[in-house]
């Protein structure tokens, strides 16, 4: 599998992001830019550039607005066709934008924030898209103070959210935290009705498979749990030790189906490595800086791809399952395009 290499971020990847076509790819840095890509040749479409480190980044369905938030807690719309920016949300520069969500529909936008200073405040906010495309801005684009008012407003009284996700048709999030619990929170009431502990360290991420049969998350202490989202019961402990190595993305193929023999692809891809300050002193095969392939209804690990020089911080599938994405500290992006062989891999 010879990948594509995207070179034109100088800093780490932190994001990524297929459309729904799979036909763009969308990347954010630590450079604070997201590149847009030509998934096929690697082409460089272009940038929206933010004036901080871009932590993550989401896209509505019909790929006309792109969503992004930085390390000084503004989240900024963007017209895809164009590059235009339409509207930008901030908060206290001391928060940062953990991640971003738009609901089933593009209806409604989840957005989590944490502070970074020690012991600060944690919540999310759920905004409606369409509110936040309407309201009066700035001439910088900045929503002015009392115009927009989100919906709910859900504070974390222990440790800070990670990681948020729709869930049941818009009726739950369901949002991962910085001390390795999972809470399933009931949008209407903000109630936290189901919590689980589920690792011993940060969850770096988490993902839904796409008829919402399994989470998978990934953590700094190594381990990717596979949960069941009605009881968040483990299902399977997936524990890469050769090298040992944190976790830092993981994502459900979205071939993966229960029930249908026609689709059933049981696969994940995790990714990481280990932390950044040693990587200069140790060999990039015993870094664990491959992205690891596994079959995660047994537990069992298919392969894996070499290539990255340093902790991979992020991977994507493509909406079809052909592609994979991969983004790391060496500011490079690598497109695989899995191939035959993969595809007749036992389920």
């Amino acid at each position: 599998m010879k990948p594509i290499i995207l070179q034109g971020h100088s800093r780490p990847i932190k994001d990524i992001k297929f459309n729904k076509d799979g036909d763009l790819i969308f990347t954010a840095s630590n450079d604070r830019s997201v590149t847009l890509w030509a998934a096929e040749t690697g082409e460089r479409i272009g940038t929206f550039d933010h004036l901080a480190a871009i932590n993550n980044i989401t896209l509505t369905q019909d790929s006309k607005i792109l969503i992004s938030g930085d390390n000084t807690g503004i989240s900024y719309f963007w017209e895809v066709n164009t590059g235009k920016l339409l509207k930008k949300i901030e908060t206290e520069p001391k928060y940062n934008v953990r991640s971003t969500d738009l609901s089933y529909g593009d209806k409604m936008l989840s957005v989590s924030f944490g502070g970074r200073v020690k012991d600060s405040e944690s919540f999310i906010y759920v905004y409606s898209l369409d509110d936040i495309l309407r309201a009066d801005t700035d001439k910088d684009c900045t929503i002015l103070q009392g115009k927009l008012q989100p919906l709910k407003q859900i504070k974390s009284n222990s440790s800070k959210f990670v990681n948020c996700r729709w869930i049941n048709t818009n009726r739950n999030i369901v949002a991962t935290k910085e001390d390795g619990t999972i809470n399933l929170i009931d949008f209407d009431s903000r109630e936290i009705v189901k919590t689980a502990k589920i690792h011993s360290e940060t969850i770096m991420d988490m993902d839904i498979s796409r008829k919402e049969e399994v989470i998978i998350t990934a953590s700094k202490d190594g381990k990717a749990q596979i949960i069941n989202p009605d009881t968040f019961e483990i299902m399977h402990t997936l524990h890469p030790n050769d090298p040992t190595r944190n976790l830092n993305s993981c994502k459900i193929s979205p071939l993966f189906s229960i029930g249908d023999d026609n689709e059933e692809k049981f696969h994940a891809l995790l990714a990481g490595g280990q932390e950044s300050r040693d990587v200069t002193t140790t060999h990039a095969k015993k870094g664990g800086f491959e992205l690891l392939f596994y079959n995660i209804m047994y537990g069992e690990e298919l392969g894996a791809v070499q290539g990255h020089f340093g902790p991979v911080n992020t991977v994507a599938f493509s909406p079809d399952g052909k592609l994979i994405a991969s983004g790391a500290e060496d500011a490079m992006i690598r497109v695989h395009r899995l191939d035959d062989e993969y595809f007749s891999l036992d389920k």
